[in-house]
């Protein structure tokens, strides 16, 4: 057949290959990491460890990727579209060009000219032959019969030249009707493969075909909202890295105040120590005073060295998040805050509904479960499992996303009611830590100035309220350890709790 009647009735056919669209998720083959040089320390504010996370974090890189692949996506759906009308629009031309040609070849071939096997050419020479014989007759002589079929003879020698000059002078009858049929059945191939792609990603089970303007119009609409998740993916998940990183922040900061509180609890227990084992050394204090400052000292010990660890296993976690060196020294600038903040619950539920990512991808699923059944309905019956398939996915969608509702506004009053408790925490914590610094100065007081145990003589004088013990010295101390940590710890949830808050809210 000649390629350029090929050309012209199979130009409207559009060969899909089987995936319809880029994959979601298409990570890069090499991503280069960020490093601080060995040894160096990096000082960080939470503003800098943030920008460091957004550059360096591998959750976001890979979503980067994703984004890439659906801006493909969007981008081929809307090639495919475009050339699937195309492809209908030039095979309607075809077949609008060759309509005239066939009828006329009919005729001919009904009157001796042709057969549906032959060419144009073969059937233009013999008309041509015939017409010669006509031509060299008088018109004069010519009967009337005879001057109609020259006349008709003319004008057919005419068209065919016009059809040989558009390509068609190899081809038969058959061949032309076999080259639109095969443009119809190459769009037809196409129009299901991409029904085939949409019921796959639809997770559709009963066979349908969708026409040719639905289908394109489902296959872009997909597209689309697939391109606006993805970027409201990507924009979350900035959102949840920059909160891990002020959770990761944060608990660097905490372990670090805690470590601190340790050290000092330990040199309080060291000094009494001191104190106790060179006042027994004089004869002022007894020997279990010692045993017993000795053994606080070795308490504190455990507790200094579990901070520390508790402080380098928060380190190593904050610089994996951030994605640097993790045998840089680090040093966080303290960002903690305790002045509280006033928030309206209903804003942030109103606000929580519009921005937040589950909400979102919910709305698309039901956005194009709808489209998909209103675009079934108008082709097939509400009997048939097509109708019904395409409904109840529509409907559970539907659900879906009522529940999603209920789930974001769930969580957000949670994070609501977690930043109301915490706040109340601040505010009973005021002044703790120096009512325990008192109560300590006082115990030691009592034991540095008293005898450290009863005598007949201090009952005698009544005089035993001032003979201060060990045991009190010690519980005094443990319990301001015991206080200064759980102040850090109520700070700490504090400023997590906010952060949370505002971040289930879409404000971060």
């Amino acid at each position: 057949m000649n390629k350029k009647f090929i050309s012209m009735a199979l130009c409207a056919s559009l060969i899909f290959s089987s995936n319809m669209a880029v994959p979601f998720n298409i990570y890069a083959d090499e991503i280069v990491q960020n490093v601080v040089e060995e040894n160096k320390e990096l000082n960080l504010t939470l503003d800098k460890a943030i920008e460091i996370a957004m550059e360096n974090n591998y959750i976001l890189k890979s979503l980067e990727v994703d984004l890439e692949s659906t801006d493909l996506s969007l981008d081929r759906a809307k090639y495919n579209e475009k050339k699937i009308k195309k492809g209908q629009d030039k095979l309607d031309d075809a077949k609008e060009k060759s309509a005239p040609l066939i009828n006329g070849i009919d005729k001919l071939i009904s009157n001796g000219l042709g057969t549906e096997a032959s060419s144009v050419n073969d059937i233009k020479q013999n008309v041509d032959g015939v017409l010669n014989t006509l031509n060299q007759i008088p018109d004069e002589m010519l009967s009337p019969e005879q001057k109609v079929q020259k006349s008709m003879l003319q004008e057919a020698s005419n068209s065919l030249s016009y059809a040989i000059s558009e390509g068609y002078g190899n081809y038969s009858k058959k061949d032309i009707e076999g080259g639109i049929k095969a443009g119809e059945d190459k769009l037809d191939l196409g129009i299901e493969e991409a029904n085939s792609a949409i019921a796959e990603k639809l997770n559709i089970d009963v066979d349908r075909v969708l026409a040719l303007d639905s289908t394109t119009e489902l296959m872009t609409t997909m597209a689309e909202l697939q391109n606006e998740v993805t970027k409201d993916g990507y924009k979350i998940a900035q959102k949840q890295i920059e909160l891990l990183t002020r959770q990761k922040y944060y608990e660097v900061i905490k372990t670090k105040k805690i470590e601190e509180l340790k050290k000092v609890a330990l040199d309080r227990a060291n000094k009494q120590y001191e104190m106790s084992k060179n006042a027994y050394e004089e004869g002022m204090k007894a020997k279990d005073d010692v045993l017993l400052s000795q053994a606080q000292v070795k308490l504190m010990n455990v507790d200094y060295r579990n901070a520390v660890l508790n402080r380098k296993k928060a380190e190593i976690e904050f610089k994996k998040v951030i994605n640097v060196d993790l045998g840089v020294d680090i040093n966080l600038v303290e960002d903690f805050t305790t002045e509280k903040e006033s928030f309206n619950l209903e804003e942030g539920i109103k606000q929580g509904l519009e921005k937040r990512i589950e909400i979102r991808k919910a709305q698309a699923q039901y956005l194009v479960d709808k489209l998909n059944f209103e675009l079934t309905s108008k082709q097939y019956p509400d009997n048939t499992y097509q109708y019904k398939e395409a409904k109840v996915k529509m409907d559970k969608s539907k659900v879906e996303l009522e529940k999603s509702y209920k789930e974001v506004e769930a969580s957000i009053r949670q994070s609501y009611e977690a930043l109301i408790a915490t706040q109340d925490m601040i505010s009973y914590i005021e002044n703790v830590v120096e009512n325990a610094k008192e109560s300590l100065e006082i115990a030691e007081c009592r034991y540095e100035e008293g005898y450290g145990f009863e005598t007949s003589v201090l009952k005698s004088a009544n005089l035993e309220d001032i003979a201060g013990t060990i045991v009190e010295v010690i519980s005094a101390q443990e319990r301001l350890s015991d206080i200064e940590e759980k102040v850090v710890e109520v700070i700490f949830n504090y400023n997590l709790a906010k952060d949370k808050y505002l971040n289930d809210i879409g404000t971060y």
